[in-house]
Order: C-alpha cells, then sequence, then structure tokens
C-alpha cells in the first residue's frame, strides 16, 4: 500500500487588529523615548557579523531608540506561512519608518530579506542603510574564529549547531557575506568588512564610523514635518 499523504500544514491567517494594535503600543513606546533629531538608520548583514553589539555601540552614543527585527517578528508572525510572515513584516517595518523617519535604530538580518527591496526603499526617504558582514574572510579563517568566540562566550549558534557543524555554519556566513556585498555595490550602499578574529576591536571601528556618518547627516536632513513629508513622496 502506499504511505498515506501528509496532511497540509494548516497557517492562521494574519490578524489585522493584532498588527494595528502592536503598532499602537510600539509607537507609544518611540514617543515615550524621545527620539532624538538624528536621521533613523538601520544596520544589517549576514548571521554571527556583530550588528547587535555595533548597534548596542551606536544607540549608547547617539540615543536612537534600538528596535530589534527579531522582537518584531517574534510578536507578530506566530502560525503564518513563511510568505504571510514577509508580508506582515514588510509592513510593519514600513509603517514604522513611515511613522519614524528619525530617532530610530533598527538592525537585523530580516532587513535584507528577499526580494531585498526595504534598503533602496529607506534610503531613498532619507533614511541611512548600513550592512557588515565577512566577504574578504575565508571558510577556515571563520570556522576558527567562530570556535574561538564559541569556547569563551554565550552565543545564540550553540542553539544551531555543535563544533562539528561550524564549519557548514561558516561557508553559509561566507556566502550571504559575499552576497550582501555584491548587493551594496550594485546599489552604491555602504558595506562593512569585519575582521572576526579582531571581533570587538572591529566592532568598535564600525560603530564609531557608523556614528560619524548619522552626525554627518543629521546636519542637512529634513527634521519633523519636513521628513515625513519626504518619506511620503
Amino acid at each position: 500500500m502506499p504511505p498515506p499523504e501528509t496532511p497540509p500544514i494548516a497557517h492562521a491567517a494574519p490578524d489585522r487588529d493584532a498588527i494595528r494594535a502592536y503598532l499602537d503600543t510600539l509607537f507609544a513606546r518611540i514617543d515615550a523615548a524621545h527620539p532624538p533629531d538624528l536621521p533613523t538608520t538601520l544596520i544589517s548583514g549576514a548571521i554571527r557579523c556583530g550588528k547587535t553589539r555595533v548597534a548596542q555601540r551606536l544607540a549608547e552614543a547617539t540615543g536612537l531608540v534600538r528596535l530589534e527585527t527579531d522582537e518584531i517578528r517574534n510578536a507578530l508572525i506566530t502560525g503564518l506561512s513563511e510568505r504571510d510572515k514577509r508580508r506582515v513584516v514588510k509592513y510593519v517595518y514600513r509603517r514604522l519608518l513611515l511613522r519614524f523617519p528619525r530617532g530610530v535604530l533598527i538592525d537585523g538580518t530580516a532587513l535584507m530579506d528577499d526580494p531585498c527591496e526595504l534598503p533602496l526603499w529607506a534610503c531613498q526617504r532619507g533614511m541611512l542603510f548600513f550592512t557588515i558582514g565577512y566577504s574578504e574572510g575565508t571558510v577556515a579563517d571563520k570556522t576558527r574564529d567562530l570556535l574561538a568566540f564559541r569556547s569563551q562566550n554565550r552565543c545564540w549558534t550553540h542553539k544551531l549547531t555543535d563544533d562539528a557543524g561550524v564549519p557548514r555554519l561558516a561557508r553559509q556566513i561566507i556566502r550571504r557575506s559575499k552576497q550582501l556585498h555584491a548587493y551594496c555595490a550594485a546599489h552604491d550602499l555602504p558595506y562593512h568588512h569585519l575582521d572576526s578574529g579582531q571581533f570587538y576591536r572591529e566592532r568598535d571601528r564600525i560603530a564609531a564610523e557608523i556614528e560619524g556618518v548619522v552626525r554627518a547627516h543629521a546636519k542637512d536632513a529634513p527634521s519633523g514635518l519636513m521628513a515625513r513629508l519626504k518619506f511620503w513622496n
């Protein structure tokens, strides 16, 4: 007898009321934090490339209200299909950025999910977008650095694989970094190479470089109502 067919996985439909309620709560939280008059900034890149630590340093230095894409995704996409997950997250990002063209800092790999249109959409409206990756490194170097970091730090990669799987993870990181580097080069977006063997020094260097760009753009960028009008055009 042929094996029984696997029943299709049932997915929930996006709950629009829940999304609106979440956005209202998120907007109120950002307003209460008194975001500074600096251009909203997004930081993305390959996994395990220091985005979170760079964003933390940048938020401390500038006062930008920091949000993590994982927080947004986890709050809204439970039980959704992959297609609906992407639709919901893109909708939330755009609503958030239209509401706060200034004062917010978002970091996460999901900012460059395919189709990778959010960076261009944001930059056309006065935001700043930065990418971090390891595209100049080798798989052997990245494997060595990952194993060294994991041996001395609590690292989320422990949940993803054991030490034997680290070379495969390193290949994925290098491959994705090269893809993102090519995308940034094609669209004239800033890309920061990170030497993971000097992780903390590199983190501080990149955070300082990004802070300099943010402050330089703040002098000429529109603010308040004018910034929001620019976003709608």
